[in-house]
């Protein structure tokens, strides 16, 4: 398949206070905002969303979390994530199987990638972006750690940046540098372009 991975920076976003919260995949519309039971984060969200223009369900994940030095806060390896497939609760897209740290394992073949914005920031920088195009075999769970990525460009994230990618971004989580807190907010944009 062809990897076409985009990404623009946003807004600088301020999360809320460090919680330890975790929310998976909780469905919205743009106009509508959070549930009440999230909306804390309506903020965060308002920033992320600043220039997108969608009808369609926004799915939001937040991971706060409490990372060790050295190792990674969220999935490490280069990758992309795919498609949310909200009839199955994972990621996909392509010929791959979601991997664990995405949802259950699904027992049907997935279809091509579609459209999706996948918009991301956290308050820590320990992940990095890839900007470049490729023609290779994306491996289990949108696993991409084998491709030779030399001629891509590659950014660290900011902390507190917005970055907007499209659904075939390539990223990885980093490990810190030293223990902390950190907040990753994620949304899956379906039917977004993104970058």
């Amino acid at each position: 398949m062809k990897i076409n991975s985009r990404y623009r920076k946003g807004g600088i976003v301020s999360f809320p206070k460090h919680t330890g919260e975790k929310i998976y995949m909780v469905p919205f519309l743009k106009r509508e905002g959070l549930p009440s039971h999230i909306s804390r984060w309506q903020s965060v969200v308002d920033v992320m969303l600043e220039d997108i223009e969608t009808d369609q369900p926004i799915y939001i994940m937040v991971d706060q979390g409490i990372v060790k030095a050295g190792n990674p806060h969220r999935r490490g390896g280069i990758h992309i994530d795919g498609n949310w497939m909200p009839d199955i609760q994972a990621h996909g897209g392509g010929s791959w199987i979601p991997t664990p740290i995405h949802s259950p394992f699904p027992t049907h073949e997935h279809t091509e990638l579609k459209p999706e914005a996948l918009i991301l920031s956290s308050d820590v920088s320990a992940c990095a972006f890839y900007k470049g195009e490729i023609e290779a075999q994306v491996g289990d769970g949108g696993d991409c750690s084998h491709l030779d990525l030399s001629s891509f460009n590659r950014e660290l994230a900011e902390p507190n940046r917005v970055y907007i990618g499209n659904v075939t971004v390539l990223h990885e989580s980093l490990p810190v540098l030293k223990s902390c807190q950190r907040t990753v907010v994620r949304l899956n944009c379906p039917g977004v372009i993104g970058a």
